[in-house]
C-alpha cells in the first residue's frame, strides 16, 4: 500500500493512504458524478484533512485525474483486454454488453467516464485532457475491429469504420446511463442487443 508522510498541522506527522482517497473519491463520482460530491465529502468519507489532500494531489483537478486513472485501471483496462481476446466483431459486442448490463459487486452501476464526459465542462484541464485520450484509444479499438469486421465479411463494407465507432459509443453511453439511474438490467440488454443487431449482415 502506498504510504506517504507529511506534516500536519502543528508540526505533527500525519499518514496520508493515497490508495484509500482514490478508493473513495472513484466511488463518490462514479456513484454521484464529479458535480454531485464536494472535496469536503470526499475529505470525510476518507477520514483525511483538506489540506492534507490538496498536498497529495495538488488541486481538485489532480484528484479527479487521478480517480480517473484508477478507474481506468481497475475496470476500463480489464474490459479493453478482454475485448482484445475475442475473435469476432459479434464477440466483442457481446462483451460490451455484458459490461454495461451484469452486476458488479461492491462497484456502482454506470461507468465514470460516462458521467465524467456528461460534466466535461466543468472538469479541470488535467482531468479533461485525460478523458479526451482515453476515449480517443476506445474510438480507435472500436474502428480498428469495424475494420477487421468487415475484411472477414461480418458486416456489411458500405459502413465506414467512423460511423461504427461513434454508433457503438452512442449506445454504450445511453446504455450506460440508464444503469446509473438504476434501470433494470435485463432491459438495458434487450435494447442494447437490439440497437447492435444493426451490424448483422442480411442473410
Amino acid at each position: 500500500m502506498i504510504q506517504e508522510k507529511v506534516k500536519a498541522a502543528r508540526g505533527r506527522p500525519k499518514t496520508i493512504n493515497r490508495e484509500r482517497i482514490l478508493e473513495v473519491a472513484m466511488k463518490a463520482y462514479w456513484q454521484e458524478g464529479t458535480r454531485g460530491v464536494s472535496i469536503n465529502e470526499i475529505c470525510k468519507l476518507a477520514e483525511v484533512s483538506k489540506p492534507g489532500l490538496y498536498r497529495e494531489f495538488g488541486n481538485e483537478d489532480g484528484l479527479m485525474e487521478a480517480a480517473l486513472a484508477a478507474y481506468i485501471e481497475q475496470t476500463f483496462s480489464p474490459l479493453i483486454a478482454s475485448l482484445e481476446s475475442q475473435r469476432s466483431f459479434s464477440a466483442v459486442l457481446a462483451e460490451l454488453v455484458n459490461f454495461v448490463c451484469n452486476e458488479r459487486k461492491e462497484l456502482p452501476d454506470g461507468c465514470l467516464m460516462v458521467k465524467m464526459r456528461d460534466a466535461q465542462p466543468s472538469l479541470g484541464d488535467k482531468t479533461q485532457s485525460a478523458l479526451a485520450e482515453i476515449h480517443y484509444q476506445f474510438m480507435v479499438f472500436i474502428e480498428s475491429w469495424a475494420q477487421k469486421a468487415k475484411e472477414s465479411g461480418e458486416i456489411p463494407e458500405t459502413m465506414s469504420n467512423r460511423f461504427v465507432a461513434d454508433y457503438v459509443d452512442a449506445q454504450i453511453t445511453a446504455a450506460l446511463a440508464q444503469r446509473a439511474r438504476g434501470e433494470d438490467a435485463e432491459k438495458v440488454r434487450t435494447v442494447l442487443k437490439m440497437a447492435f443487431s444493426v451490424f448483422d449482415k442480411p442473410a
